[in-house]
């Protein structure tokens, strides 16, 4: 079979694109030097779970305002604060509450933690408990569904927000995001919990924008410490970051019949218009 002229040169202009990085092949990050990741079980409470994807909808509630308003409108830090039990079907003690910066209202979402499977994983729904702003962009409807495997190594999320564009008119956000985690040992007592992928957003069923997504965490005793999260836009109009960098707290409630632990966060979530490779000067000290 003969090739054509037009396919040969696609094939080696394709070929070429994929050596010239640093003068080789792209290559794989180390950690797939020996082939696919491993699917090693990682150990999370549920209320820490519940927590880690209240946080990552905060992330998705702010990619939304900075595609439908620019990432200038939404810029500024922003304080976050999580209690979560990790209770099954009680969205009323899975709250996350992100105040902007200069306001005192929060923008508020809940989590319904469903019963987990003992063969495929955990579903959680994340819903916005009223309408309200991000700095001046309107957010209405914020509803998100995540599933996370039973090693707790794979996260999928999808869902969407109605936001307030700068047209004035309110349109649907869908967004998705895929994420990676892995532990690594940082000393005897104490262990890194990372996370990377991608996450994409749409507007009027086609994509528009895609971000780098990163975290990492810090567990000491079998316990989340610190939790920071970073997304960087690859595929827009002007770079934009979100960065969430937060502290944790376990404090013990008591019920009428027991006493359920009880999982609390508090940090800041930072919008700014920073490049995808500019070094962060606080979280990479975790």
């Amino acid at each position: 079979m003969k090739l054509s002229p037009l396919i040969l040169f696609a094939t080696t202009l394709g070929y070429s694109l994929i050596t010239q990085a640093d003068g080789g092949p792209l290559k794989a990050p180390s950690l797939f030097d020996k082939g696919p990741a491993a699917m090693t079980a990682i150990n999370l409470k549920t209320e820490e779970l519940t927590s880690l994807m209240l946080l990552d909808s905060a992330m998705d509630i702010a990619k939304s305002a900075a595609l439908a308003t620019g990432c200038e409108s939404v810029e500024g830090d922003y304080s976050i604060e999580i209690s979560a039990d990790g209770a099954i079907n009680k969205p009323v003690t899975n709250v996350i509450k992100i105040v902007s910066p200069g306001k005192s209202d929060p923008l508020i979402l809940n989590a319904i933690a469903e019963e987990p499977d003992a063969f495929l994983g955990q579903v959680f729904t994340i819903k916005q408990a009223k309408n309200n702003k991000l700095k001046e962009t309107l957010i209405s409807e914020f509803s998100g569904t995540a599933h996370i495997n039973r090693e707790l190594t794979l996260l999928s999320i999808q869902g969407s927000a109605i936001v307030l564009g700068q047209n004035n008119t309110p349109s649907p956000y869908p967004y998705f995001r895929l994420k990676h985690f892995y532990e690594e040992p940082k000393s005897d007592n104490s262990q890194y919990l990372s996370g990377w992928g991608l996450a994409s957003l749409s507007k009027e069923g086609f994509p528009v924008n895609k971000f780098w997504v990163r975290s990492k965490a810090l567990k000491t005793d079998g316990q989340l410490k610190r939790v920071v999260l970073q997304e960087d836009l690859l595929i827009g109009f002007s770079a934009c970051r979100i960065v969430i960098d937060s502290a944790t707290d376990i404090k013990k409630k008591t019920d009428k019949q027991e006493k359920q632990k009880s999982f609390a966060f508090k940090g800041t979530m930072t919008i700014s218009k920073s490049q995808p490779n500019e070094k962060l000067p606080k979280a990479n000290e975790i």
